[in-house]
Formats: structure tokens, C-alpha cells, sequence
């Protein structure tokens, strides 16, 4: 499936600069809902709706620098559609986060992080990376997943997956 098929399929908004102001044509995303937590915190939020967005930026905030970022969209739609497909063909997960947005402080005390991570905010805020762990699904077969829809960047990690938004398809396996 080529990128822009997968987001034909699943994206129908933008995000504006400011955060949390978001604008969507007349048609919703058909993947825009997320079953996530966060430690103690869990939440089946709506991203479509102006608060499930923001709930979803607080999840994925830099809990270090306790920064809130931009989360993009078409991360959390994909996040969204991999929940949906383990869901109709293995079992039902919530996603735990087990990173998001990180500041360039974060960043460079993270073993193994990349120094363009894209976990790191652009100009305006926005991240594209997200790390999570599948609670009661093999971490392999969320990553096969995620690979799918052959668009950005998937990392199989001994506890967790990351997967971001980009322009190259890129797989890596670091479990060892």
C-alpha cells in the first residue's frame, strides 16, 4: 500500500500552527480513535475532537522537561489504524506510550537516540515519533503491522515499537 493510498483512506484533516486548533473537512478520518495509557493514565480518546486531540498531546508529552508538543496527525492515525487491524484479526491492545514528544535535552540523555530523532519538535511544535508497547500482543507482529503500509520509519525494540511519520520507508531491529 503506497503512502498516499494509506492517507487517502484515513486522513481527512490538517493541523493548524496553534495547538489544539484543529480543522477538518466535512468528512472525519475513519481511524480516529486510540485506546492508550501512559503509566497510571488511560484513555480511549477521539483525536478527531479538539479535547481526545489534546489528551493525546498530554499522553505524549516529554515527561522530563514536562513539555506538551504537537503530536502529528497522520502518527496518530496510523497508531490508530494498527489498534483497529490487531483488533480484527489477532486480539484487542491498548497502546502503552512509552515515548513521545522529547526536547533536545531529553534527547541527548536517551541511550541510543538519534540527534535528528523524530520524536524532536519542527519549528512549529509538531513531533512525529511515537514509541509503544502492545500490552498482551508480541511486539513482532505490531511492528509487522506498522510496516505495512511501507511509509515511515518502524523499530522493533526488545519492549517496545517506534514508529514515526516520514518521507523514506526505514525498518530497523534493535532488540538484542
Amino acid at each position: 500500500m503506497k503512502r498516499r493510498q494509506f492517507l487517502l483512506g484515513a486522513t481527512a484533516g490538517t493541523l493548524l500552527s496553534s495547538f489544539g486548533a484543529l480543522a477538518y473537512s466535512t468528512q472525519v478520518p475513519d481511524y480516529t480513535l486510540l485506546d492508550v495509557q501512559r503509566g497510571q493514565d488511560r484513555f480511549q480518546i477521539d483525536f478527531s475532537t479538539a479535547e481526545g486531540y489534546q489528551t493525546a498531546a498530554w499522553l505524549l508529552r516529554d515527561l522530563r522537561a514536562n513539555r506538551v508538543g504537537i503530536p502529528n496527525i497522520e502518527m496518530l492515525q496510523l497508531a490508530a489504524w494498527a489498534q483497529l487491524v490487531l483488533a480484527e484479526h489477532h486480539t484487542y491492545t491498548v497502546f502503552e506510550i512509552t515515548s513521545g514528544l522529547r526536547t533536545h535535552q531529553t534527547n541527548s540523555v536517551v541511550e541510543g537516540a538519534a540527534r535528528n530523532s523524530r520524536h524532536l519538535p519542527d519549528s512549529t511544535g509538531q513531533f512525529f515519533a511515537m514509541d509503544i508497547k502492545p500490552v498482551g500482543v508480541n511486539i513482532d507482529q505490531l511492528a509487522k503491522i506498522l510496516q505495512y503500509p511501507a511509509f515511515g520509519g518502524v523499530g522493533i525494540y526488545r519492549t517496545h515499537v517506534h514508529f514515526d511519520i516520514r518521507d523514506k520507508v526505514v525498518t530497523w531491529n534493535n532488540k538484542n
